[in-house]
C-alpha cells in the first residue's frame, strides 16, 4: 500500500524529464522560505493539465513572467513537502517512505493545490498505518484533517486515538508536550469528546500551558501576570471554557489551581462554581 503506480514506462519518462538539466522548462517555482527555500523547474503544460490551481495560476497574472519564465512563489509549502507533490503531478508515483513524517502537510498541499487523487492516496494511507505513525506525526495528521478533510471518519479515527491515549499526548514526563502542536480546533474537538480520557482538572492545566506557548511573550510564572497577562489568555480560551467540567473537579483543585486564575473565568461561572463549593462544605459540616 506504500506505492501507487500508473503507466510505468510513462512515469519513467515523464520523470526523466522533469529532473533532465535540459528539459527546456518554462516555470521556476520558488518553493518555501529563508534558509528552508529551493527553486524548482517544471513545465506550465504538464502542471496546468494535472491541477486545475496550477492552471488557474498560470493562466492569470498570478505568476508573473521573466521572459519565457514562468515566475511562481510558494512560501507556504516546504521543499521536501513539495518535491514529493511535483513527482506526483509528473509520473502519478505515490512513495511515502520518505514523507511519513509531513504527511499533515502534505494533506494541505494536495488539497490547496486541487490534486484529489493524492489527497485521498495520502488518506488512504493514514488509515491503513496510522497506528505505525509517530505521536507527533498523529497530532499535525489531526491538524490538518480540521483544516481541509470533509472525511469526518478519518477526523474520528484520530480523535478517538489521541482521546482514548491522552497521557500520551498531553504529558511532563518526556518534555514533548505534544498538545501544545494542537491547533485551536483540533484542541476544542478533543475536549468536547466524551471519550477523551483526561480529569477535568488536568484539562485546566493543560489547556493553560497550551495558551502561554500560543502566546510566547506571556511568562509560564502566572503568579507574576498583570491585567493584561490575564486578558491575553482570557482571549486566548474563552472558546473552551464553556465545555470544561469545572463542578466535577474537587474542590482542592479548584481552589488551588483554578481560583488563583479566576481572572480568567467569566464572572458569572466563577461565583456559581464558589457558590457550589461552599454548598459542599456547609453539607459536610452538618
Amino acid at each position: 500500500m506504500q506505492k501507487y503506480k500508473g503507466l510505468t514506462s510513462l512515469s519513467s519518462d515523464l520523470n526523466r524529464l522533469l529532473y533532465s538539466s535540459a528539459n527546456n522548462y518554462d516555470v521556476n517555482i520558488q518553493v518555501g522560505e529563508g534558509s528552508n527555500s529551493e527553486n524548482f523547474k517544471a513545465h506550465s503544460i504538464i502542471l496546468q493539465i494535472r491541477s486545475t490551481y496550477f492552471n488557474s495560476a498560470l493562466s492569470s497574472n498570478w505568476a508573473k513572467k521573466e521572459g519565457n519564465i514562468f515566475i511562481f512563489k510558494k512560501p507556504n509549502v516546504k521543499p521536501d513537502v513539495f518535491r514529493f507533490i511535483l513527482k506526483f503531478i509528473y509520473t502519478g508515483i505515490v512513495d511515502f517512505d520518505d514523507v511519513k513524517e509531513h504527511l499533515g502537510e502534505l494533506l494541505i498541499a494536495a488539497d490547496e493545490i486541487n490534486l484529489n487523487e493524492l489527497f485521498d492516496y495520502i488518506q488512504k494511507y493514514i488509515e491503513e498505518f496510522v497506528l505505525e505513525l509517530s505521536n507527533k506525526n498523529i497530532i499535525l495528521i489531526y491538524n490538518a484533517l480540521n483544516i481541509v478533510s470533509n472525511n469526518q471518519m478519518m477526523c474520528n479515527i484520530i480523535k478517538n486515538i489521541i482521546s482514548k491515549n491522552a497521557l500520551n499526548f498531553f504529558n511532563d514526563y518526556d518534555d514533548s508536550n505534544l498538545f501544545l502542536e494542537l491547533s485551536n480546533e483540533s484542541l476544542i474537538s478533543l475536549i468536547q469528546n466524551d471519550n477523551f480520557k483526561m480529569k477535568e482538572i488536568e484539562i485546566w492545566n493543560n489547556l493553560i500551558k497550551w495558551a502561554i506557548a500560543k502566546n510566547p511573550t506571556i511568562s509560564s510564572h502566572t503568579s507574576t501576570w498583570k491585567s493584561k497577562e490575564f486578558g491575553i489568555i482570557r482571549n486566548a480560551i474563552q472558546q473552551f471554557i464553556p465545555h470544561i467540567r469545572f463542578f466535577q473537579m474537587s474542590s482542592d483543585d479548584y481552589y488551588d489551581k483554578v481560583e488563583p486564575l479566576s481572572a480568567l473565568l467569566p464572572e458569572k461561572l466563577e461565583k456559581d462554581i464558589n457558590f457550589k463549593f461552599q454548598e459542599y462544605q456547609n453539607q459536610e459540616f452538618l
